[in-house]
């Protein structure tokens, strides 16, 4: 209990002291800063702003490798902080062209946040560089569900046409099966040079340590949920899509549900609860939903997606979950996610041959997926161990 008392109160005098040296900072070149920020982390070793922002600092000084340890350093020490996260998978993707390791930073983003517009058209513009044109589709779509007036994924969506308008419309479930992930940002149909404009990201303050770094352009919505009984069912989805990209889940349900009481046939309402359900832990009503939203439209590839990753994830129905990613599979042999599903339930039911079988399809695909790699390795070394 003293011990927890004592590194309080160090936070705090770090925090003031660390306010000062930023009221320096700004007076000085930019070495000189540097000196300043390694100072204090002399005392305060331990101080996650500090190292996100050194990184910022050895970055402009053209130091990558410094930055690297100091983004990630951050990131470790405080990884549930947004900027650090984001930081450390921009540096990733732009800097070190660490397209797997971006990728999974950016999908833990989405599992903590499934709402997070700069994380999906990084995703978006990743998945564009690889030459994953459908997954970036997606991404970007899934933008301007939250945003309408997104322009990135606007003109992203509009070099991706003609097939654009074919994109599903719905939130989809970002928690993917144990080993393996999704997919990524970064493209030339994003206009800057840089695409990933929060590269410099600086911590709670804005401060001359990153002068030279433009704020996000995406900022959130909060709008007041609405009593008047004359909205349409679109002008509720639009509300609950808002109140969800806010983090207010349990208003966006409440909206959801009203929805659905004037639409019960409205799909993408359903789709949507049965994400936000399964975030809130109510695993038997987002099975419901997610049924529902699969039965209304059974065509559509995210519905049927979202239903098989919650039978798997959450329900252990390996059977029912693999007939629909099977299915799926074989109207779009190259998708990764279903690749990595299918990988997975067979390395969970025993069939270490048929599991892999397609993680072999997987690094065909994308030869650095590290989550791939690792499955095929540990399968090795089981078989090894059982000789």
């Amino acid at each position: 209990m003293q011990q927890s008392a004592n590194q309080n109160l160090i936070l705090i005098e770090g925090a003031a002291t660390y306010e000062r040296i930023l009221s320096e900072v700004r007076e000085v070149e930019v070495d000189e800063g540097i000196r300043h920020l390694k100072d204090f982390l002399k005392i305060y070793p331990d101080f996650a702003r500090t190292h996100n922002d050194l990184a910022v600092m050895y970055y402009q000084t053209g130091n990558s490798l410094k930055a690297l340890a100091h983004y990630e350093k951050a990131h470790k020490l405080d990884p549930a902080n947004i900027t650090y996260r984001k930081n450390l998978a921009d540096f990733y993707f732009v800097e070190l062209e660490w397209t797997g390791d971006a990728i999974h930073t950016y999908l833990d983003i989405l599992k903590d946040n499934p709402f997070d517009i700069e994380a999906l058209n990084a995703l978006g513009s990743i998945s564009l560089q690889i030459g994953r044109k459908e997954q970036a589709r997606q991404y970007f779509t899934r933008t301007l569900q939250l945003d309408t007036g997104n322009q990135e994924a606007q003109q992203a969506l509009k070099q991706l046409a003609p097939s654009a308008s074919a994109l599903p419309d719905a939130m989809q479930i970002t928690q993917q099966p144990s080993v393996y992930g999704l997919r990524t940002e970064q493209s030339s149909c994003v206009p800057p040079a840089k695409p990933f404009k929060d590269l410099f990201r600086v911590t709670e303050q804005p401060t001359a340590v990153a002068s030279a770094v433009a704020t996000p352009q995406y900022q959130s919505v909060v709008p007041t949920l609405s009593p008047e009984p004359t909205l349409s069912s679109e002008e509720l989805y639009r509300e609950a899509l808002q109140l969800a990209n806010a983090g207010k889940y349990d208003d966006a349900i409440t909206t959801l549900e009203k929805l659905l009481g004037q639409d019960k046939g409205f799909a993408l309402a359903h789709n949507d609860l049965g994400v936000l359900y399964q975030k809130k832990g109510n695993l038997q009503k987002s099975r419901y939903h997610h049924e529902e939203a699969a039965r209304l439209q059974p065509a559509n590839k995210v519905f049927q997606k979202n239903l098989a990753d919650l039978l798997y994830i959450e329900f252990y129905d390996f059977e029912a979950a693999l007939a629909i990613y099977v299915r799926l599979q074989a109207k779009a042999p190259q998708d990764i996610e279903l690749l990595k599903a299918i990988a997975s339930i067979c390395q969970t039911l025993g069939n270490e041959s048929d599991a892999r079988f397609f993680l072999e399809r997987v690094l065909t695909l994308q030869p650095w997926d590290r989550d791939a790699q690792s499955a095929i390795k540990e399968m090795e070394a089981a078989g090894k161990a059982r000789a």
